[in-house]
């Protein structure tokens, strides 16, 4: 098959953009023909990836418009990705995959293409079914109608979350355009506000040890220049400022486990002073970490990751602490259950309940248990994200829409 992706950027900057570059890189490894177009991209492409073409005065001034009106709380209105770059290559490709479109990528893009080919979203957050928020948290309005947001700083000044829901809704009645969730849990939340004409799949984001150099634990602690002997605790964010990722929490629960002195590795961007929480305490600050080699070695070297997170789909940074053979200790919120499974693979509390966050950390720094639920964690992905799993779903789910499409064509 010849297969077009289209995302925010590449690399690492966000997780969908970066399973959007894994996925492509698989399916090329696969034997498929694979091109990957991103709206924003970072200085160093893949041979597989472009940059969305957006040349030209007209194309320039109709994307500002759009992140003008974005500013205000609506939606992109005007599919400029595909008037002044999709249009002209669809011919090319047999489908058209879409990765994040928050912020990035006009829904009316999609329905664009859906008239000429079938298309596919993999929804990477709430906003594909909200009103135009991330992660709804407790607002349960987008099940029924958006409006008088409760959340709208978030969005903008203006509150559109009632039409911005219904051209989500809009998008989702085209047979043409089908829906693939990485985690259930964002399939189940997704089903209580559209109606799906074409397929709504799940698919769980596979996970690829290649790029990653994970060592035994003393050995990555040795090289870090950590007490092999000492519990090291990790907290990974991209932005460590981040209130949702729940990194105050997770600070939290280590100040008041500090007569147990363990080390604090903090992977991610912190501009907020760390000694303010850690004070007294040995903490590893590292900055937002790109090199996989590096973050192998970083997540190896953990014995345990703190990850009270409030919103998740199916968190890249847990997949990537289990591969390592790190459990994860976390909240209960969204997918992270699928990942994080109690008496196997880590622990789980209930999400904002700092008391019992605190009480499940000192048990965990006080016994002994960490080694064998991080070998059944590393198992787990093994078996169960592998990277043929989620190409096989992927290859599979493609061509069940072409066979149809070509079925519906015949019988015109």
């Amino acid at each position: 098959m010849n297969i077009a992706l289209v995302s925010k950027t590449n690399g690492c900057v966000g997780g969908a953009s970066f399973f959007a570059e894994n996925i492509g890189g698989w399916l090329r490894e696969a034997g498929h023909e694979i091109t990957q177009f991103c709206v924003a991209p970072g200085p160093e492409l893949r041979p597989y990836q472009r940059h969305l073409n957006r040349a030209g005065l007209a194309s320039r001034l109709v994307r500002h418009v759009n992140w003008r009106i974005r500013q205000w709380g609506m939606l992109e209105p005007f599919p400029w990705e595909y008037w002044f770059g999709l249009r002209a290559q669809l011919d090319r490709f047999d489908l058209i995959h879409f990765h994040d479109l928050h912020r990035a990528i006009s829904p009316r893009t999609l329905a664009c293409v859906a008239r000429k080919k079938p298309v596919f979203l993999t929804v990477h957050d709430c906003s594909a079914f909200t009103g135009g928020c991330l992660y709804p948290m407790e607002c349960e309005r987008f099940r029924k109608s958006c409006g008088e947001c409760p959340r709208l700083q978030e969005i903008g000044p203006f509150d559109f979350t009632h039409s911005n829901l219904e051209r989500n809704r809009q998008l989702a009645r085209s047979p043409a355009i089908h829906y693939v969730f990485p985690s259930r849990w964002i399939g189940e939340e997704a089903s209580r506000s559209l109606p799906f004409a074409g397929r709504a799949t799940h698919i769980p984001n596979g996970f690829d040890f290649r790029p990653y150099n994970f060592q035994e634990r003393h050995k990555a602690k040795t090289i870090l220049g950590l007490a092999p002997g000492k519990k090291v605790v990790a907290i990974c964010a991209a932005s460590l400022d981040d209130h949702r990722k729940g990194v105050g929490f997770a600070l939290n629960a280590i100040a008041a486990s500090r007569a147990l002195n363990p080390t604090t590795l903090l992977v991610g961007q912190a501009t907020f002073p760390l000694d303010q929480h850690l004070s007294g305490m040995n903490y590893l600050l590292t900055g937002f970490v790109t090199d996989r080699t590096r973050l192998g070695l970083l997540h190896a070297a953990a014995d345990l990751l703190l990850f009270p997170s409030l919103a998740d789909n199916l968190p890249i940074t847990i997949q990537e602490a289990m591969a390592a053979g790190t459990p994860v200790l976390a909240f209960a919120a969204g997918g992270v259950p699928e990942l994080v499974r109690p008496g196997r693979t880590g622990w789980l509390v209930a999400a904002g309940d700092q008391a019992a966050l605190n009480r499940q950390l000192r048990e965990i720094l006080q016994a002994d248990e960490t080694w064998n639920f991080g070998e059944r964690a590393r198992t787990m992905i093994q078996d169960e994200f592998s990277v043929a799993g989620c190409v096989n779903q992927h290859v599979t789910l493609y061509r069940a829409a072409l066979d149809s499409a070509a079925s519906q064509r015949r019988n015109r």
